[in-house]
C-alpha cells in the first residue's frame, strides 16, 4: 500500500508538539500520583512549612494530590491521542488499493466517537497507571485484524486529523458507494460495524451481494441489543429496494447483551460469520474480568485467543485471485 500520503509540515508540527506536551503531563501525573502515596506526613508537614500537619489534613492532601494527578495524566493521555493522530498519514489513493491485501473496516461515524476513548485497564490503580499503552479502543480492535492485512477504512469528510486504528482514506467524488462497492469486491476480509445509520445498512446489503466467499464478512457488534435489532430491520428494508435477481439476504440471528456485562471496554461484544451458504453464526464474547485479565497485555492475549478460535477459517482464507 506505499507509505499513504505524505504529512504537511504542519500537521507534523502539531503532532509533535501536542505529543511532547501529552508525555510531560503523563510525567507530571506520574509523578504527583506516585508523590501521594510516598510523601510521609513530616514530608508534607516540612514542604507546607506546617511541622503540626495532622493526620486528617495529611490524607486530604493525598487525596487530593492523587485525584490531581489522575486528571492530569488523563489529559496528557488525551493531547498524545491527538498528536498520534495529527501524526497519522491517510492512504494516498483509495483507487490503488484493489489489487493489495487489504482488511476493510466499515463502520458509522458514530463508532468512531464510541471507539475514540481507551479502554481502562485491569488490575490495580498503580499497575494500570504503569502500564497504559495510549491505545484507544479502536486501535484495540484494529490491532488484532491488522493480522489479516493493512487496516483501512473510509474517513470522515472535514476531519482535523484522523481518528487512530485503521488507515483512514477519502473518498472525494459525489459518488462514495461506487467507491465503496469497489473496496468491498477487492478487500480480502471486510469487517463491518452492525448498527443502524443509513450508509452502514447499505454497506452490509452491498457487500452480501458483493463478496465472492461469503467467509469473507465478518459483522460485529458492539454493545446494544436495541441497535442491533434495527439494524436487521434496516437491512432488510433496504434489501427489499434491490432487484430481485440479487442473493437473498441471510437471516441474521438474534442478539441478547450477556449480563452482567464486567467489561465495558471489550470493543467486540459478539461477532458474526457466515459459511459458504451464508448460514451466520453468532459468538459472544464473555467479559473480561480484571482477575482473570490481570494486566491489560494478559487482557489482549485473552482476547486475542477468543477471536483466533472464532476466526480460525478467516485465517485460512486464500489471497483474492
Amino acid at each position: 500500500m506505499g507509505e499513504g500520503r505524505r504529512l504537511s509540515a504542519g500537521h507534523v508540527a502539531t503532532g509533535v508538539a501536542l505529543t511532547v506536551v501529552g508525555w510531560v503531563l503523563r510525567a507530571v501525573g506520574v509523578v504527583l500520583f506516585i508523590g501521594a502515596f510516598v510523601l510521609s506526613r513530616q514530608n508534607l508537614g516540612f514542604w507546607l512549612d506546617d511541622p503540626d500537619l495532622g493526620w486528617p489534613t495529611t490524607i486530604l492532601i493525598k487525596i487530593a494530590t492523587a485525584v490531581v494527578a489522575a486528571v492530569v495524566f488523563e489529559v496528557g493521555h488525551l493531547i498524545v491521542v491527538w498528536g498520534k493522530r495529527f501524526r497519522s498519514r491517510t492512504v494516498a489513493s483509495l483507487d490503488g488499493l484493489p489489487g493489495t491485501r487489504y482488511v476493510l473496516y466499515l463502520r458509522s461515524f458514530r463508532t468512531d466517537t464510541a471507539l475514540a476513548t481507551p479502554p481502562e485497564l485491569p488490575g490495580n490503580p498503580v499497575g494500570s497507571l504503569l502500564s497504559r499503552r495510549g491505545l484507544t479502543r479502536e486501535e484495540h480492535l484494529i490491532r488484532y485484524f491488522g493480522g489479516y492485512g493493512e487496516v483501512v477504512a473510509i474517513g470522515r469528510p472535514g476531519e482535523p486529523a484522523p481518528q487512530l486504528g485503521a488507515r483512514r482514506g477519502y473518498v472525494t467524488g459525489p459518488d462514495w458507494q461506487a467507491t465503496v462497492s469497489g473496496l468491498i469486491r477487492g478487500a480480502h476480509l471486510v469487517v463491518l460495524s452492525a448498527t443502524p445509520t443509513p450508509g452502514t445498512v447499505w454497506e452490509f446489503v452491498e457487500a452480501v451481494h458483493t463478496i465472492e466467499s461469503p467467509r469473507r464478512l465478518v459483522l460485529l457488534i458492539h454493545d446494544d441489543p436495541a441497535d442491533y435489532t434495527a439494524f436487521r430491520t434496516a437491512v432488510a428494508d433496504e434489501h427489499a429496494t434491490r432487484t430481485p435477481t440479487d442473493r437473498p439476504l441471510p437471516a441474521l440471528p438474534d442478539y441478547t447483551a450477556l449480563p452482567p456485562d464486567l467489561d465495558s471496554n471489550h470493543p467486540v461484544r459478539a461477532l458474526i460469520t457466515f459459511d459458504d451458504r451464508w448460514q451466520p453464526t453468532l459468538t459472544r464474547f464473555q467479559p473480561l474480568g480484571t482477575k482473570d485479565a490481570g494486566t491489560i497485555w494478559r487482557r489482549d492475549r485473552l482476547a486475542d485467543q477468543r477471536l483466533d478460535e472464532v476466526l480460525a477459517e478467516q485465517r485460512q482464507l486464500p489471497p483474492l485471485p
